[in-house]
């Protein structure tokens, strides 16, 4: 028995001094933050860069105390455009496209459904200001330009 009770009073010593120092190490541990990796000298430009990171955070820190100066504009679901013309050729589409561009000081633009090329002109908001627009159109020699009520989108897939 007396072995017994000899590792067993080791053990309950070895506890005993355990149980303080789990209890001590408990405490908010405070780190030196007085340390400045660039005093190593071990990374080439590290104040640069350091000093770029400090730059880059004020910039975006300062970011917030300026007004936004977004102008915001209403947007209708539809919009309403001429087409010019409809080809399956891709050449005669860019050739289309081209003439237009010249011809019209509106927006042009070419939506591909296959296999066709279309070629569009205006972003008018009313059906009027298309007709007009599509009269100019055939007095400068598109015949078949006709207004069409098209998705406002500004990717050309509608």
């Amino acid at each position: 028995m007396e072995k017994r009770d000899g590792s067993y009073m080791k053990l309950l010593v070895c506890i005993s001094c355990l149980v303080p120092l789990l209890l001590w190490g408990q405490g908010k541990v405070k780190y030196d933050e007085s340390f400045d990796p660039t005093t190593l000298n071990d990374w080439p430009d590290s104040k640069v860069r350091i000093e770029r990171i400090k730059s880059l955070q004020d910039y975006y820190s300062g970011l917030g105390e300026e007004p936004d100066s977004t102008e915001i504009i209403e947007q209708s679901d539809f919009v309403f455009r001429v087409q010019l013309g409809s080809t399956s050729d891709y050449e005669a589409a860019i050739a289309l496209e081209e003439r237009a561009a010249a011809t019209f000081e509106n927006e042009i633009q070419v939506q591909f459904d296959s296999p066709y090329y279309k070629i569009r002109v205006g972003l008018l908001k009313n059906r009027e200001e298309a007709q007009e627009l599509q009269q100019f159109a055939i007095q400068n020699g598109y015949r078949r330009a006709w207004v069409l009520r098209t998705k406002n989108s500004p990717v050309n897939n509608e």
